[in-house]
């Protein structure tokens, strides 16, 4: 077996702003496995919020590969905590490789149904308000916006995107900005008469305090992204929230990421399957888990100046495996 890490440097359209960091560009990496004449692929996309750094990466892929030599492939994957994202791209790599041995689609391999066409939101970054109406002008076209805000300029950010494309359904994204529940309630009475789908993850993950006090004060869906590490904590994440968000990069697993959203369901929580900045070639793994979702919000690849594989298309906000 020949294993590769490439490096990916990607451009990105946008400043992608969110409440604690900033980028123009994103470097990742692409998993190539080789063995008797087959090959296979998949994508590491790194965040730093999880520990992730591009050297950690490097690190970790030339371990793997030196304890891959000497106790096989599936041992060195599940004995070691490798980082989330390089775990995922070796396992999906791994497991394409031997569906396309057998001769059966990814979706089949995995037990799922054939997916199908997939409506995605359409992010929205931390940007001045003034930006605003021209951003979203571009991006009408999408079923759901999902915005991206900090506490101190939730509201600003939230109005100057309803004004922009009313009626649409809004989806905010909080990612850890709120440290305390009366500002966060204060933010939630002005959203009120607002098309809300749900809101993700408005407070640090450890403040579990907060979501238990939210989870009985609040109309609003609101979701799990960053308190989503462990895939075994289905029962405390239904006692602090209603829905899940889901990405392979984070979870570290296709199968356990599979696993974990019908779970999900089982408890009564609400599915969506995210991503984080990335390429087509990222997004075709999770688009395979397109009956187990609720909603998608997979739009890391149309975030890129250029997508280099061209595996998903879009067309009017709805997503389809080429």
């Amino acid at each position: 077996m020949e294993l590769e890490l490439t490096p990916l440097q990607l451009p990105l359209r946008v400043n992608w702003k969110l409440s604690r960091s900033a980028t123009t560009e994103k470097l990742n990496f692409i998993v190539t496995i080789r063995e008797d004449g087959f090959e296979a692929r998949s994508e590491v996309a790194p965040n730093i919020r999880y520990g992730e750094t591009p050297d950690i990466i490097r690190e970790e892929f030339k371990l793997f590969c030196e304890q891959r030599s000497y106790m096989g492939f599936r041992r060195a994957l599940d004995i070691a905590p490798w980082r989330h994202s390089l775990r995922f791209a070796l396992e999906s790599a791994w497991i394409k490789l031997q569906a396309t041995r057998q001769g059966v689609p990814l979706h089949e391999f995995l037990g799922l149904p054939k997916p199908g066409l997939i409506p995605t939101s359409m992010s929205v970054p931390i940007m001045e308000t003034g930006a605003v109406a021209a951003y979203v002008s571009d991006i009408r076209r999408f079923p759901a916006l999902k915005i991206k805000v900090g506490a101190d300029s939730a509201w600003d950010m939230v109005s100057a995107v309803a004004n922009a494309a009313p009626g649409t359904p809004l989806r905010i994204d909080g990612n850890e900005a709120w440290n305390d529940l009366d500002s966060y309630l204060r933010f939630q009475d002005q959203i009120d008469d607002l098309p809300v789908e749900f809101i993700e993850q408005p407070f640090p993950a450890a403040r579990k305090d907060l979501y238990q006090a939210l989870h009985t004060r609040t109309p609003h869906i609101v979701m799990a992204d960053e308190s989503i590490e462990d895939v075994d904590n289905i029962e405390e994440l239904a006692t602090m929230f209603r829905a899940v968000n889901i990405k392979l990069m984070k979870t570290g697993s296709l199968t356990k990421a599979r696993d974990f959203l019908r779970k999900s369901r089982e408890h009564g929580l609400k599915t969506m399957v995210g991503c984080m900045v990335e390429t087509s070639l990222g997004i075709s793994y999770a688009m395979e888990l397109a009956s187990l979702m609720d909603w998608a919000d997979l739009d890391g690849f149309l975030l890129l100046k250029e997508d280099p594989y061209r595996l998903v298309t879009e067309e009017a906000g709805i997503l389809k495996l080429t």
